[in-house]
């Protein structure tokens, strides 16, 4: 069976390479715009190089806020990609004005890194099971604290240490971009590709 993955179009990513990223993986993908199109997928992937408070206000307008929380809520495999992953949070200080999905707990923080954007490559170091060490690619001004509930992994730069993976059920996300971090991010994505394939088989 080859799970078809639903990418969250909401011009605020590098959608092509996510979408070239999985199709390696063994996925089939489709971009989704509108609400009724979430329920014919297996799993979900939302994507974003933006603003929170842009996303946010585009889940909104889209209708696509509430078409994601009953796909979580029913067991769809949903991943959040950089921006995308703090979407999955409750809010961020970048726009504190803006709703996350709440689907994982705590709030995202502007980082505290020797420079802002951190840019580059850095050590995954897990903090629980489900996520192996490795090198990721970030580019992030913003990210949820190392101690969020929810955190499986963290990393440091200078004297700052924040989450960079964070799962809850069928729900995770990353800070860094797999679709940018060679081998290891290429494993990422078969094991996203594998649960949804294990989603289906239930």
């Amino acid at each position: 069976m080859t799970p078809i993955v639903g990418i969250i179009a909401l011009g605020a990513a590098n959608r092509r390479s996510i979408d070239a990223a999985l199709l390696r993986a063994g996925a089939q993908t489709r971009f989704v715009d509108e609400p009724r199109s979430v329920a014919a997928c297996d799993a979900l992937v939302l994507p974003g190089v933006a603003n929170f408070g842009y996303v946010a206000d585009e889940l909104d307008r889209s209708g696509l806020r509430p078409a994601l929380l009953d796909a979580a809520r029913k067991g769809t495999p949903l991943l959040g990609i950089c921006v995308g992953f703090q979407l999955l949070f409750e809010e961020s200080e970048e726009a504190p004005q803006a709703r996350g999905l709440g689907l994982l707990r705590g709030r995202v923080r502007r980082l505290r890194t020797p420079r802002v954007p951190h840019m580059g490559w850095n050590e995954i170091q897990p903090a629980a099971s489900g996520i192996e060490p490795g090198w990721a690619y970030f580019a992030n001004a913003y990210a949820p604290d190392a101690g969020a509930e929810d955190a499986i992994a963290t990393t440091e730069d200078g004297d700052d240490r924040f989450a960079v993976a964070a799962a809850r059920g069928n729900v995770s996300g990353v800070q860094f971009h797999p679709e940018r971090s060679g081998d290891y991010g290429a494993r990422l994505l078969r094991s996203f590709v594998d649960s949804a394939i294990a989603a289906y088989a239930r």
